[in-house]
């Protein structure tokens, strides 16, 4: 049975706790310790934790020192501002380590783990990234299409989704709807939070190399938001990719719809692929062959699973998703914030609510049918003459090493 601490013990952290408990009797996996600090025990199920017999420490760093080499693994799912830090720290006092996505909020910082994940690799540590999407079936069976060339060159991919959020979730946390938080760039928003996913999903299907995320070498983004809010809700963005494919991703938490989506769509060379959120992918060769998957594993137990397997191995090489390929997903998220240079309000005109006490959403009038549009047609909103949409030019991410660079400057 292999031993787990997790820092936090409320939000997302909570999630992998009850996630173990609900799997690690099948996998081998328990958890021995959470980090809490004492002014966010309130939001975290303290009794649970003495009743499951769980340590609790108050300190991430802390517990990390004092478990060192007597647990087996770290799993980190803190807010973005944190990863960076407590990867580090962990890799360097020789624990394996599941990462939480996206990797960190900066180019920077990803490379400061990818430093210390280099020496921890030589010690047969692992580390694993936690874009869940990467370990599924269903999105596993079209890159292995891709990888295999049955589909060709991949020509153009396509992700839209109305993902509407209300008042509480940005009320969950201080970080929600941020740039920053305690000086550290987190750019919280679709793009690099909820549907972070979808941007990995579109880099991995777009190489056609096994365990690769294409490299980003332009990206043109619009960011807007429609609640007073630091960071972007509504998100349009062009990926220019070094493989060759172009993507687009397009979405919002600002939509009539509630949950619509994600859909991706990819054109390829000899067919067309369609996967949605729900584990389904469908795939019409021009040939007329049709070939479907679905995710018989939930993603995150199989991210769970492909944890416990690779840290029982001790071998790096088994990790389906690794923050060597979350670089270029960063990579991308940075160039878009470049290329936008700020995230723009939308006219409070355009903007009704829905809801109330806690539950009020905010609607932006014709968002919906713009985003469909412009996700199946491979479009901007300033290129598909959104009334309120402001056009942006193509970020160069050719020898890019530090953000930002031109992101919150006039231009």
């Amino acid at each position: 049975m292999l031993d787990f601490a997790i820092v936090g013990g409320g939000g997302y952290a909570l999630e992998h706790y009850k996630n173990i408990k609900t799997w690690g009797l099948e996998l081998g996996c328990r958890v021995v310790a959470v980090a809490v600090r004492p002014q966010d025990r309130k939001f975290s199920a303290m009794d649970t934790f003495a009743t499951d017999g769980v340590r609790v420490f108050d300190d991430a760093g802390e517990m990390m020192a004092a478990l060192a080499g007597g647990i087996d693994g770290v799993i980190i799912p803190t807010s973005i501002d944190t990863h960076s830090e407590l990867a580090c720290r962990a890799l360097d006092l020789g624990h394996n380590v599941y990462l939480e996505k996206p990797p960190a909020g900066t180019i920077q910082e990803v490379d400061a783990i990818l430093r210390s994940a280099r020496a921890a690799y030589r010690k047969n540590q692992v580390l694993l990234l936690g874009f869940q999407a990467i370990y599924s079936q269903s999105v596993n069976f079209i890159k292995g299409r891709v990888c295999s060339g049955r589909l060709g060159q991949v020509k153009r991919l396509r992700c839209w989704a109305l993902w509407s959020r209300n008042d509480a979730y940005y009320s969950r946390n201080e970080w929600a709807g941020r740039l920053t938080s305690n000086g550290k760039w987190i750019l919280d928003g679709p793009v690099n939070n909820a549907l972070a996913h979808q941007t990995a999903n579109l880099l991995y299907l777009a190489s056609s190399h096994p365990r690769e995320f294409a490299v980003p070498k332009s990206v043109r983004a619009e960011f807007y938001h429609a609640r007073p809010i630091e960071s972007e809700d509504t998100a349009s963005i062009e990926i220019a990719t070094a493989d060759g494919p172009l993507a687009y991703f397009v979405a919002s938490h600002a939509t009539a719809g509630v949950f619509e989506g994600p859909f991706i769509e990819m054109d390829c060379q000899l067919g067309q692929v369609h996967w949605q959120f729900d584990g389904h992918s469908h795939i019409r060769y021009s040939d007329g062959k049709i070939e479907t998957a679905a995710d018989l594993c939930t993603p995150p137990k199989a991210a769970l699973a492909n944890f416990v397997e690779a840290v029982r191995a001790r071998d790096q090489g088994l990790v389906k998703c690794t923050v060597e390929m979350g670089r270029n997903f960063t990579l991308a998220v940075n160039g878009a914030f470049e290329s936008a240079r700020q995230t723009r309000p939308i006219p409070p005109e355009l903007i009704s609510q829905d809801g109330q006490a806690g539950q009020r959403r905010l609607i932006v009038a014709g968002l919906d049918q713009a985003i469909v549009r412009c996700g199946q047609e491979g479009k901007l909103f300033s290129d598909a003459g959104a009334s309120w949409a402001v056009p942006t030019e193509s970020f160069d991410l050719s020898g890019y090493e530090k953000f930002p660079t031109q992101f919150g400057k006039e231009g």
